[in-house]
């Protein structure tokens, strides 16, 4: 997703805040579940995390078993994203110290993430530490059977520097995002109706070493995300709209993206069901609070 140290911190800060969602959140469809989100988001929120902490036990009970430290990395950043962060994100327009409180408990879950998704990457590749720590150039030889465990740790990692909130130690691991989802864009671009295209999009406009055309080149990985999906996935939409149009103070394209995403339909593809209903009630959050983004 090497890149940061020419970055102004308070620059990297306003990028980290439009970090959208959408990048890190991938959920499978579950009618049930998109019931509860919408009549009773508690008892979502409640059950899921139930889910989370069985399977943080049993990763901590099989601490070398990379399957189980997976699937602690996955429901850990699902959890923190789709629920912690984004009732931070809309607490924190009218309550900062609630809000706060609620960035620092999704970063607790998403640094506990990173230590599961590096621990299981470490398991499968012996030099895989001193790859991500940037002790060696050399890629470790990942295949497709990786790509998840690349995803979801870059997706812990990038939930664990938004939620930090600017804190330099966590800013300065931004590079570590890029070489996991580069890592898995080398496998297979494709992969999970193109979510790492989608993921490219954020990072191409915080990379230290972006190209000048950055704009272009975020929107080109828009433009294959939104092919790979068949335009069936919301979150290339929210990504673009977040990403690229708030910092460029875009309003008009702003809300086309958003209404764009608004118009999917959320039942065409079952797969895309839960993440559609997620990301379209964040794109209706965005339009409702347009004036907090643009100036």
């Amino acid at each position: 997703m090497s890149y940061i140290s020419n970055i102004p911190i308070p620059v990297l800060v306003r990028s980290l805040r439009l970090y959208s969602i959408s990048f890190f959140l991938f959920l499978y469809s579950c009618s049930s579940t998109v019931f509860l989100l919408d009549k009773k988001p508690q008892w979502a929120d409640q059950g899921y995390e139930f889910h989370v902490n069985n399977l943080v036990k049993k990763a901590n009970s099989k601490p070398n078993n990379p399957i189980r430290l997976l699937d602690a990395t996955r429901a850990l950043t699902i959890h923190s994203f789709g629920f912690t962060m984004e009732n931070a994100d809309r607490l924190i327009i009218n309550d900062y110290e609630r809000g706060k409180k609620l960035y620092a408990s999704a970063h607790e879950s998403f640094s506990e993430a990173v230590t599961f998704g590096n621990k299981s990457l470490s398991l499968k590749y012996p030099d895989y530490t001193s790859w991500i720590n940037g002790d060696i150039n050399s890629i470790p030889k990942f295949d497709k059977n990786d790509i998840e465990y690349l995803y979801w740790t870059a997706g812990a990692y990038g939930g664990a520097i938004k939620s930090s909130r600017g804190n330099p130690e966590w800013v300065i691991l931004l590079p570590r995002v890029g070489k996991l989802l580069e890592a898995a864009l080398n496998i297979d671009p494709d992969w999970n109706n193109g979510s790492l295209y989608v993921g490219m999009i954020s990072y191409t406009m915080i990379r230290h070493d972006a190209p000048i055309d950055k704009e272009s080149t975020a929107t080109n990985y828009f433009n294959k995300a939104v092919e790979i999906s068949n335009n069936l996935d919301a979150s290339p939409y929210i990504s673009l709209a977040e990403n690229v149009c708030i910092p460029n103070q875009d309003r008009n394209n702003f809300i086309n993206l958003l209404y764009k995403a608004l118009n999917i339909d959320m039942d065409a593809e079952p797969d895309l069901r839960l993440t559609n209903y997620i990301n379209q009630k964040r794109a209706q959050w965005l339009l409702d609070n347009i004036d907090e983004f643009f100036y």
